[in-house]
This record gives structure tokens, C-alpha cells and sequence, in this order.
């Protein structure tokens, strides 16, 4: 039998097993089998491996992955196993050195295998070319330059606070990249980690830190509907503060986004705002105010909220129809529909539509595999 006709045949029966929900263990001990096989054939001495957990026993020299918030660009390894479902516990700098410095040699299931060029062939196919892919718009974006404070008069006598929240679980990566361009928009800033694992949350307070942003951890996951709930009332807490702007930690956000939502800001008829388009919410109309074209909208994803205290307010707390992470496929409404459209003084009941500015936010992640509920998008155009 050929080497093709066998590979074509092992990849038949792989997609057969992957629709086996029994068979998960099977194909998982698999892919383990053939990453160290492929790492031992390119053995010729000790290494120092960048690799996920639960193969530092079968590596010797295996460099954890939540390790690369310590040293990010600056790491020196000799190979990489990217995992490629859990590129989110990997420095963002990192997977750019690695990207820059290797090619891909293997890629088998879940596993890839990084070596320097020469090391041997290198793998093809569309299923490495997405990898590569992936690995390209995740890297970390350059500094953003903070604008002007966003100011609007109207909002009571004194001047008008905004604040942000961003909710995050278990991908240090992500708000690596998310965060520094949110604590550009010069509000203060609150991260919201819903009890991620150990090492996780040592990345994230460290990147909250180098960033400038307050760090709160939840004891334990309990769903995003509490991640916000906690760190709206935290944000709330202060007078000061009358418009709030949430973020998931998978964004992209323009430098001007709170200028250009300040001047939309009508606490009675434009109480929620969005600088998030997404595609499967339709639009009602479009219309411009104060000189701005925006889209009006029925419903909203919790990608991006930016909402009047009173708002906020009129839809806590905020029910929780699961319970931590991963967030279940069906079932009861989510905390997108619940804050605009179910809550009985959300916009839907009061007769008002969410404003959307489009451009402002964007998500860079949309892998399925990056997601805590399997959850796959399309990607957006970057900013």
C-alpha cells in the first residue's frame, strides 16, 4: 500500500472517530503518540522544548507554557509544541519568535511541531497554512497612541466619568493583546478573571500590572453573566463614574472609540451603545447623529457594551442560566440577550434600539479552538 493511499485512508478513519463522541480519549492519546514520535525522530541530543503540561514528563527539558509570560520574546528554545488549542496559554511575543524563527515540521491533530529551518522537511497542506494563519493575527499589535479625554456635556453638572471592564477566563494571550489597547482609551480600566487556572491568573496579574489596570479574581469560574455582575457593581461603586464600557478579552479597539461613543451618549434615548457590527445582528436602519453614521439595532452580542450607569442598573443582576466554563450550546437566553432585549427595562421592553458605531471594536480570535465554549466566528477584517 502507498504512504498517500495510507494517509489518506488514516485521515478517513480519523474523521469517523472524531464524530464518535466515546472516541475523544482515543484520538487525543493519538495525537500524543505521534508529536513524540516526531520529536524523537529530530532528536540528536538534549533540547530545550516549549510544550503544553501534560507532555513535560515525556520531555525532559519541556519549558511550561504559562512560563513564557516570564521571559516572552526573550525565550530560547530549540523546538516548539504548539498545541493548537490552547494557544491562548502562550505569550504572545513567544509564538511570534517561534513563528519567526521555525517552520512547521509536524501537525498532527492537536499538536504541531516548530524546529528550526533545515531541521527537516517542512509540512504542507491547508491544515498547517490555517495554523500559520492563526499564529499571524494573533500577534501582539504595536502601542497604541492615547487620544484626547473623551468630554460631553449634559450628563449632570459636574464632568462625566466612563470606566471599562474587560472579563477574561484562561487566555493570558488574549489580554495581552486586548488590554493595552483598552487602557489607551484613558479610563480606568478593571479586569475581571473568572477564576482561571493557577497559572493563568499569574499571567494575567502580571499583565494587568505592565499595563496599568486593576486586577480582581473571582474564586472560582462561575460564568460570565457573574464576571460581570462583579465588576459592574465594583465600577459602580463610584459616583464619579456614569457611562461603562465592557469588553470580552478578544478585542481590537480603535484609539478614538470612547471619543466617537461620547458623542452619541444620551442616558434617555441612546442608553446602550456598540462598537461592535456583527454581521448576524442585523440592522434596522442607518442613520447619522451629531455627525456620526451608525447603525441602529434589534440585539447585540457582549462583545462590546457600552451602556449609562442607569442602564446597567435597570438589568442586574445579570441571571446566570450556567454555571463556569464551558459555556453550554443550548438552553436558556445568554447575558447578551438578557442585557438587551429580556430584561424588562432593557432597550427591547422601553421601545429603543442599541446604537452601533461600525469599526470601533473588532474580535481577533474566531478559531473554534480559542474559544471556552467551542464556539466558531467569522473572523473580522483588523482594524
Amino acid at each position: 500500500m502507498s504512504s498517500g493511499l495510507a494517509s489518506r485512508l488514516l485521515r478517513r478513519a480519523r474523521r469517523h472517530l472524531q464524530r464518535q463522541r466515546w472516541a475523544a480519549p482515543i484520538l487525543a492519546e493519538w495525537d500524543r503518540w505521534r508529536l513524540l514520535r516526531a520529536l524523537q525522530r529530530g532528536a540528536g541530543g538534549p533540547r530545550r522544548v516549549l510544550a503544553p503540561a501534560e507532555l513535560a514528563a515525556d520531555v525532559p527539558d519541556a519549558i511550561p507554557y504559562l512560563r513564557t509570560f516570564d521571559a516572552g520574546a526573550a525565550l530560547d528554545v530549540d523546538a516548539a509544541v504548539v498545541r493548537t488549542d490552547r494557544l491562548q496559554d502562550i505569550d504572545g511575543r513567544t509564538l511570534a519568535t517561534v513563528r519567526a524563527r521555525m517552520v512547521c515540521t509536524h501537525l498532527g491533530g492537536r499538536y504541531a511541531l516548530f524546529e528550526p529551518p533545515g531541521t527537516r522537511a517542512v509540512a504542507r497542506g491547508a491544515a498547517v497554512a490555517a495554523l500559520l494563519a492563526r499564529l499571524e493575527a494573533g500577534h501582539a499589535r504595536e502601542p497604541v497612541r492615547r487620544p484626547a479625554p473623551a468630554r460631553r456635556a449634559g450628563d449632570g453638572a459636574g464632568p462625566v466619568g466612563r470606566a471599562a471592564l474587560v472579563t477574561t477566563y484562561a487566555r493570558p494571550a488574549a489580554l495581552q493583546r486586548s488590554l493595552p489597547q483598552i487602557v489607551a482609551l484613558g479610563v480606568p480600566v478593571l479586569v475581571v478573571d473568572d477564576g482561571s487556572p493557577r497559572e493563568a491568573q499569574q499571567a494575567n496579574r502580571a499583565i494587568c500590572a505592565g499595563a496599568g489596570a486593576t486586577y480582581l479574581l473571582l474564586p472560582e469560574n462561575r460564568g460570565l453573566p457573574t464576571a460581570l455582575n462583579v465588576g459592574l457593581g465594583f465600577l459602580m461603586a463610584d459616583p464619579a463614574v456614569r457611562w461603562i464600557s465592557c469588553f470580552q478579552d478578544d478585542v481590537d479597539v480603535q484609539p478614538d472609540a470612547l471619543v466617537r461613543l461620547a458623542a452619541l451618549e444620551d442616558a434617555q434615548a441612546r442608553p446602550l451603545l456598540t462598537g461592535y457590527d456583527a454581521d448576524e445582528h442585523p440592522p434596522v436602519d442607518q442613520i447619522e447623529i451629531a455627525g456620526i453614521v451608525v447603525k441602529r439595532k434589534r440585539s447585540s452580542p457582549a462583545v462590546h457594551l457600552h451602556a449609562h450607569v442607569e442602564y446597567w442598573a435597570g438589568v442586574m443582576p445579570i441571571p446566570s442560566p450556567y454555571v463556569g466554563a464551558p459555556k453550554p450550546l443550548g438552553g436558556a437566553s445568554m447575558e447578551d440577550w438578557w442585557i438587551v432585549n429580556h430584561a424588562p427595562r432593557s432597550v427591547e421592553p422601553r421601545g429603543l434600539l442599541v446604537v452601533c458605531v461600525p469599526g470601533l471594536v473588532r474580535t481577533f480570535l474566531w478559531h473554534r479552538d480559542d474559544s471556552t465554549w467551542d464556539n466558531e466566528n467569522q473572523p473580522d477584517p483588523p482594524l
